[in-house]
């Protein structure tokens, strides 16, 4: 009974806290966000001078997560852009409802967008609109 008790308190606040983690900073700091962020992070070569450093201690110039349906399936999409030139050198990053899995496209505004995580059409879509913001 503990146990169970236990594990749903654990359930409640690791939702409650994604909830809450309204900048994308904030949801770095949580497992599933940051656990899907690492994974995407490995794909993105070669990785940008200024999203190396946003990497190692999560401080920039980041948004806060945007609730988004595509396809009928929730979203959350936030950025994370180059210090004083946020259009032209941007990071849009999607995840899923739950923060378990995430894509991501590298670009700017006169850009074409790399796209990582393999998103499928109507994500590349989303992702590439945020891009041109």
């Amino acid at each position: 009974m503990r146990l169970a008790a236990s594990l749903a308190f654990t359930l409640v606040a690791g939702i409650a806290l994604a909830e809450d983690a309204s900048f994308l900073f904030d949801a770095l700091r949580t497992r599933p966000y940051r656990a899907a962020w690492d994974k995407l992070m490995k794909e993105v070569q070669p990785t940008p001078d200024w999203l190396v450093q946003f990497n190692k201690n999560f401080d920039g110039v980041a948004s806060e997560l945007t609730p988004i349906t595509i396809e009928g399936k929730a979203y959350q999409l936030s950025f994370v852009c180059k210090p004083q030139d946020c259009a032209n050198r941007k990071f849009e990053v999607l995840f899923d409802a739950g923060g378990e899995h995430a894509y991501g496209a590298l670009g700017g505004r006169d850009d074409a967008p790399a796209f990582f995580g393999a998103p499928p059409p109507a994500l590349q879509d989303a992702l590439a609109k945020a891009i041109k913001g």
